[in-house]
């Protein structure tokens, strides 16, 4: 019989990351062959130690513990998908049974159901993008590759996800870079400035930097990080922003179906201008523009999960369903309808952006989120 104290440890080494592929099936065979064990009070102690200097207060792990125990594992897969080293890290043990990532909410009835869900599976986004010239010619970069213009030593160069600049412009032109819905595509401008895009997002630049100001514009939501050059000023122009930056590193979300666009800084400082209404912005502050064109601060945002698509994770924390959905339909390029009175309930985690769309909606479905999924479109019901 093994011993409960080499389970503890087990679990100790995969909450810390530190477990091997053989430890983590070994950990999962274990639960499932021992039913008879009271694996609440045997785990509920690591996970209050391993959370108790990361702000994972019981209230946070309880749900998670809860689903592990409460039903049947699902299949076991071999990849465990890897989560990030904060607080909710120990919210891992879930991700061994689900296979995708991991997900709760925090609400005053923490009930949740098995997850029934068939469908045809929807695969996720990849690297899809247009580049369209200055002529209006389109070149589709997922089936173009190598160098796809050239102008004597001036060269675009498109490989892996991946566009940039060679060479310098004799003319600069202005070139506009499109995802799609269930799209992403990193850049780097003509200045080696580095640039991200997220699904349903645009950049337009010009394909050399001519004059005494670095100006792109940009729509839906971009990562940048941003060469340094203290004669020549980035800036920004989004819907009614306007960012300027000498060298930094920053995120954009300002989709049109987002009640905010927002503009969060990493590193560096930035100026976020709206008509007379001017914020700079410090590491860890975001700054946030209404609809009725209000611009404020946001003081000690978690910048980790802002970014998170970036990194290749969908992350939530303290989100309604219907923000959530947003993300999904952008990703996963599916329509999603809303029917009936749907709970405002606020939902924290993650999952990551390699999962399918049946994998995500298995785990939301874990928290009481019904579907019905209608080929290319989710219905969202109460």
């Amino acid at each position: 019989m093994i011993q409960d104290d080499h389970i503890k440890q087990l679990l100790e080494r995969y909450i810390n990351d530190l477990s091997t592929e053989e430890e983590r099936l070994q950990l999962l065979d274990i639960i499932d062959s021992r039913p008879e064990v009271d694996w609440y009070a045997l785990l509920a102690p690591a996970f209050t130690e391993a959370g108790a200097d990361k702000g994972f207060t019981p209230e946070k792990w309880q749900p998670v513990l809860d689903t592990i125990l409460k039903y049947p594992p699902v299949e076991k897969k071999t990849r465990v998908v890897p989560l990030f080293r904060r607080w909710w890290s120990v919210a891992a043990m879930l991700a061994i049974l689900l296979g995708a990532g991991w997900w709760f909410y925090r609400s005053g009835n923490t009930k949740v159901t098995p997850p029934v869900l068939a469908m045809a599976d929807i695969p996720p986004g990849s690297n899809r993008a247009v580049l369209t010239l200055a002529n209006g010619q389109e070149i589709t970069l997922d089936s173009a590759h190598g160098n796809i213009v050239q102008h004597g030593n001036f060269k675009v160069n498109n490989d892996s996800g991946m566009l940039n600049y060679e060479g310098k412009a004799n003319v600069a032109e202005y070139h506009t870079l499109s995802t799609p819905r269930g799209g992403q595509y990193k850049l780097q401008l003509p200045d080696g400035t580095n640039v991200w895009l997220n699904a349903a997002s645009s950049i337009s630049y010009p394909t050399a930097f001519t004059g005494r100001k670095r100006d792109v514009a940009i729509t839906g939501e971009v990562y940048f990080e941003v060469a340094k050059d203290p004669g020549k000023p980035f800036n920004v122009q989004v819907n009614q922003m306007n960012i300027t930056v000498l060298g930094t590193h920053f995120n954009i979300n300002a989709y049109s179906d987002e009640p905010d666009a927002k503009t969060t800084l990493l590193e560096g400082a930035v100026k976020v201008s709206a008509g007379n209404q001017m914020k700079i912005l410090a590491p860890g502050q975001q700054a946030q523009l209404e609809k009725n064109n209000t611009l404020s601060v946001i003081e000690n945002v978690n910048v980790e999960d802002i970014i998170a698509w970036k990194n290749g994770y969908t992350v939530f924390e303290n989100a309604d369903i219907r923000t959530i959905m947003r993300q999904v339909s952008r990703w996963y390029n599916v329509d999603v309808v809303f029917e009936g009175n749907i709970p405002q309930r606020q939902f924290a985690g993650g999952i990551s952006r390699k999962s399918s769309l049946a994998e995500l909606l298995k785990v939301l479905e874990f928290a009481n989120v019904n579907f019905v999924v209608e080929g290319k479109k989710i219905v969202v019901k109460p």
